[in-house]
């Protein structure tokens, strides 16, 4: 197979999941009124712990200016905080409350909820199936990551 081929099978294994991304979106509004996009921010702010902006808007690949739009909707509601880094003062922390973190918790759980729910429908054979290929194709992603660092 050629690397072609492989971004073509990466771009439309993308898609897919975009679409069944979206099947999930009623859970979340389930849980709060907030947008999809601040709540994909908190859940990863969540998972990343403690961050400096720059550091997560490179992680996450979104500009500071959107990030920064984005942190100060989630703090006027007091799902995240942001302090001063005391060394540097061009360096600003985020990382969710504790009001965050039991929002997020619950996003994740709704989350899991969902993909399970998704995956109901397959026969079982096609569950393990799926499940081995995510294994396998994890592993691989993990070392493409590690090797284009």
């Amino acid at each position: 197979m050629t690397h072609n081929e492989v971004t073509q099978l990466m771009a439309e294994n993308m898609r897919i999941m975009g679409r069944l991304s979206s099947r999930l979106t009623p859970l979340f509004e389930e849980v709060s009124k907030n947008s999809r996009q601040q709540l994909s921010v908190l859940v990863r702010l969540y998972l990343a712990g403690k961050i400096k902006l720059k550091d997560f808007a490179n992680q996450e690949v979104i500009s500071t200016a959107n990030l920064c739009a984005v942190f100060r909707k989630l703090e006027a509601e007091k799902l995240v905080v942001r302090t001063v880094d005391a060394t540097d003062h061009r360096d600003t922390w985020y990382e969710v409350t504790k009001s965050g973190k039991v929002l997020a918790e619950k996003l994740i759980d709704k989350f899991m909820k969902g993909v399970e729910s998704l995956c109901k429908v397959l026969p079982e054979k096609d569950e393990d199936t799926l499940a081995e290929t995510v294994k396998t194709m994890n592993g691989i992603l993990k070392k493409m990551e590690a090797l284009n660092a």
